[in-house]
């Protein structure tokens, strides 16, 4: 009964920000994942009281620890940037001690604990097939399958993860259960395809491979015939780099563009980490980072005109190794490395190859991807490191030391959720107020929404969208000034360039022309080929205060020459009004 409990428990875990609590954010996310985090920390406090619980504190328990504490020390307090992933980091260290705990007790059956994560796995696959057969709406107008997030790369990419746990529960199954094995691996199997994202397909692709060559004994048969026929290993090895490097073109030419878009980021990120490789720039600075990168790049004159196609707005470094070089340094990263690899060691000392492939999927995915921004991968990849750590249920022997260490660590740990708790427990109202702040705006109640955006500012002011509305509520009222202030904020959070091309309207609408005109400027060194930038310089030029006919005319010539990136009805609206306006100014010459 116990270990059933135990399961139930530690999937509630992992399923727990899949609920819908307060906003699409992480941040209000965090309430109830600390709850959840609480709840397992008392089944840790009653399993530690227990007489058998084998935890003894290891090198990825130190490393962990200490990845943790740089990152909190390396955050800036003042600025405020993101303090949801503080927040974050320290309850994945209570969830990591917590979850070391519960495993380390002969009473938490890791065979159990598989199978509730493979039927997590299949109640996320049976969502996906619901939402593509349109029974049930995804979070996302532009996919039709998302599951419980709101992209289809992070819903395929979480269940990548979960497949390797499947496989390995299915090659060591037998009789009947493997029937019920091959169905749960096929339904999690089917979905992931029509979610079109690569990264999630390789990410799959190279921890079952993984997985099979560990039961199959690939690698050992593989260096028997290098030992006995070196000639017919080397064509093998040849074979196989063909076919990864052949499967590599497929998948760029499946979707080149975004692609490119991918590995321009990744060159602009890397000339933001070689100004400060060692300790990074602090937890939640990549965006504002990464914004001056690459306005800084176009404005030196450099850029193909691939690149300035693809260019846009990077809200991540989609690669989890670079992004957190950019925010904590090659320090970060290397305690990041040593504890992945330690913890996947300590894993195939324990044969825990099923958890095993699922970290090695979730560091694949890693690489071209944004996992460890959305809080479920982050909580599954602590309690699958955890699970590696853990020994076989039969012949742990143990002492009376360890369990008074278990004991006392557990009390500290449910001490510091019951704070973090504490600390999060009015977030529901929070978004009610947030919800209702939007509703005065959207109402065109401005006055009322702008003094219900400024109560909440120094709580939401990492999230762009806030700092938008609360910005255009102001402007709405003739505060333009003071939201343009406001923007400066959105600034440090955002590197999207409509940021820019709000505020420039602000100052123009203020009468600051050539603040309005830098905007403009700056935001076309962020995305060269939107057309909008153009489109708003050559109102600007046609003020008559800041009237300059020569430079609008070029402007609007950009309009109704350039090729859009996306057409839309838009487009079309700005053209006819940039018609309108050359041949207005065509007449004045005549």
């Amino acid at each position: 009964m116990l270990r059933l409990i135990s399961t139930i428990i530690l999937c509630g875990v992992l399923c727990s920000t899949f609920i819908d609590y307060g906003a699409n954010d992480c941040f209000f996310l965090l309430f109830p994942f600390a709850v959840s985090v609480g709840i397992v920390g008392l089944l840790a406090f009653a399993l530690s009281v227990m007489k058998e619980n084998s935890f003894r504190f290891t090198l990825s328990d130190g490393l962990i620890t200490a990845g943790v504490t740089y990152y909190l020390i390396r955050y800036d307090y003042q600025l405020h940037l993101a303090d949801w992933k503080v927040i974050y980091a320290a309850l994945l260290l209570l969830l990591w001690y917590i979850a070391r705990i519960i495993f380390s007790s002969p009473q938490v059956s890791k065979k159990m604990v598989s199978v509730g994560i493979i039927g997590i796995g299949c109640l996320l696959a049976g969502w996906g097939l619901l939402q593509l057969y349109g029974f049930c709406h995804s979070n996302h107008f532009l996919y039709r399958i998302t599951g419980p997030f709101f992209n289809p790369g992070p819903y395929s990419g979480y269940l990548s993860m979960l497949l390797p746990v499947c496989l390995h529960c299915l090659l060591l199954a037998k009789g009947w259960q493997r029937y019920c094995w091959w169905g749960a691996f096929a339904l999690m199997l089917c979905i992931i395809p029509a979610a079109m994202s690569r990264s999630a397909w390789l990410a799959m692709v190279v921890s079952l491979l993984w997985v099979l060559s560990i039961h199959k004994g690939w690698w050992a048969m593989f260096r028997d015939c290098a030992r006995q026929t070196p000639r017919k290993a080397a064509g093998y090895t040849a074979s196989v780099c063909i076919l990864v490097a052949l499967t590599c073109a497929l998948l760029f030419h499946l979707k080149a563009d975004s692609a490119r878009g991918r590995l321009f980021i990744w060159k602009n990120t890397c000339t933001a980490i070689a100004e400060r490789p060692f300790i990074g720039y602090g937890p939640g600075s990549f965006q504002m980072l990464y914004g001056k990168a690459q306005a800084a790049y176009f404005a030196a004159g450099n850029g193909t005109v691939e690149e300035k196609r693809v260019a846009g707005y990077a809200e991540y470094a989609f690669n989890e190794y670079l992004q957190s070089f950019v925010e904590g340094g090659g320090i970060l990263l290397l305690l990041i490395l040593w504890f992945g690899i330690s913890v996947f060691r300590q894993g195939l000392t324990y044969k825990r190859y099923g958890f095993c492939g699922a970290l090695f999927s979730l560091a694949v995915f890693a690489f071209s991807s944004y996992p460890l921004q959305i809080l479920p991968f982050g909580i599954a990849g602590v309690v699958f490191s955890a699970a590696c750590m853990s020994r076989e249920e039969k012949g742990v022997q143990t002492g009376a030391k360890r369990n008074l260490l278990a004991l006392i660590l557990s009390v500290v740990l449910c001490g510091g959720v019951g704070a973090g708790i504490c600390k999060l427990r009015n977030l529901d109202e929070l978004g009610e107020r947030w919800h209702n702040a939007n509703t005065l705006f959207y109402s065109q109640i401005y006055d009322a929404a702008s003094k219900g955006y400024e109560c909440l500012y120094s709580r939401l002011n990492y999230h762009p969208d806030f700092l938008m509305s609360y910005a255009g509520s102001l402007h709405s009222e003739g505060r333009s000034l003071e939201a343009c202030k406001i923007l400066e904020r959105a600034k440090l959070v955002s590197c999207n360039s409509e940021v820019w091309n709000v505020q420039g309207r602000y100052y123009q609408s203020a009468g600051y022309y050539r603040s309005a005109e830098y905007c403009f400027k700056r935001s076309l060194c962020l995305a060269p080929e939107r057309l909008y930038p153009y489109y708003l310089l050559a109102k600007l030029y046609a003020e008559p205060k800041f009237l300059n006919q020569e430079k609008a005319r070029q402007m609007a010539t950009m309009v109704m020459t350039k090729s859009p990136k996306v057409h839309s009805k838009a487009v079309d609206e700005m053209r006819k009004e940039m018609k309108l306006l050359l041949s207005r100014y065509k007449q004045t010459n005549c």
